[in-house]
């Protein structure tokens, strides 16, 4: 484990909703072996209502687990928080839950995951928090942006999709690279999101012919792939892309990384 991560999450105290005594005993193992700790939050705390974070740093929460009476379910109660988190469930959770995790302090992480996995996230979203929140601050301008989110994967798309919108981005959504080059022609975006895996047309070949006509030239353009491929990376910015996202990520890497590129965008 990294010791910047160790370092990170020693002292730190996360609360543990929602999940099943063999989990729960797990994950405050792992926070066991970097000196940090884990503490069970019932379904009826001693202190009522969402001040029952307020002696944690962060949280993670069972996706799947319900309310019990008058209390809300873990996943309801985090949505109404700031409180950082990280959500614990399967794919399908990650679709019909997305709303409730799409901020910056927010990750999904799906079953089976190992130790190092856990804490890698518990790390990334106490470490995005800030620095993506000022980046945004800093890049914003009056009123909406606009974004073409080109990608054929369902799941990816309600992700993505959720996080833009919830930070004040209109975004029109391309099912493949000829419909994403076609949108950003008529449109002019701020920015095009572009899936390296599609049909008709793959994230590269829209790249390339984003860069070569002229009323698209110089709009930014982020890659997002699957694959940690460090061919990919390089010929995606031989290409002309402006940055590269590799999933999965969450809400903060994302949104740290669109400011950044229009930040960028805005200054030349």
């Amino acid at each position: 484990m990294d010791q910047i991560i160790k370092q990170s999450l020693a002292g730190r105290r996360f609360a543990l909703m929602g999940l099943e005594a063999p989990e729960a005993n797990s994950i405050i193992a792992a926070l066991g072996t970097v000196r940090g700790f884990g503490h069970v939050v019932g379904a009826a705390p001693n202190i009522p209502g969402l001040n029952s974070f307020s002696p944690f740093d962060a949280c993670f929460v069972n996706a799947s687990a319900i309310g019990t009476g008058e209390q809300p379910s873990p996943i309801e109660m985090i949505a109404h928080s700031r409180k950082p988190a990280v959500i614990i469930g399967t794919d399908e959770e990650l679709v019909t839950r997305f709303a409730a995790v799409a901020d910056l302090n927010r990750d999904f992480m799906m079953r089976p995951y190992q130790p190092q996995e856990l804490l890698l996230r518990a790390y990334r979203i106490l470490r995005f928090v800030e620095s993506a929140a000022v980046a945004i601050q800093s890049s914003a301008r009056n009123g909406a942006r606009r974004v073409v989110l080109a990608d054929d994967d369902a799941t990816t798309i309600v992700m993505i999709s959720t996080i833009l919108k919830h930070f004040n981005f209109e975004c029109d959504i391309a099912h493949d690279g000829a419909q994403a080059f076609d949108i950003a022609r008529k449109k002019k975006p701020d920015l095009v999101l572009l899936d390296v895996s599609m049909p008709n047309m793959n994230g590269f070949e829209a790249l390339t012919a984003l860069r070569g006509d002229l009323a698209t030239r110089s709009t930014p353009v982020i890659l997002v792939s699957a694959h940690r491929d460090e061919a990919e990376v390089v010929k995606g910015f031989s290409l002309g892309a402006d940055d590269y996202i590799t999933k999965p990520f969450n809400s903060g890497e994302l949104m740290a990384r669109i400011s950044r590129v229009l930040r960028e965008s805005e200054d030349t």
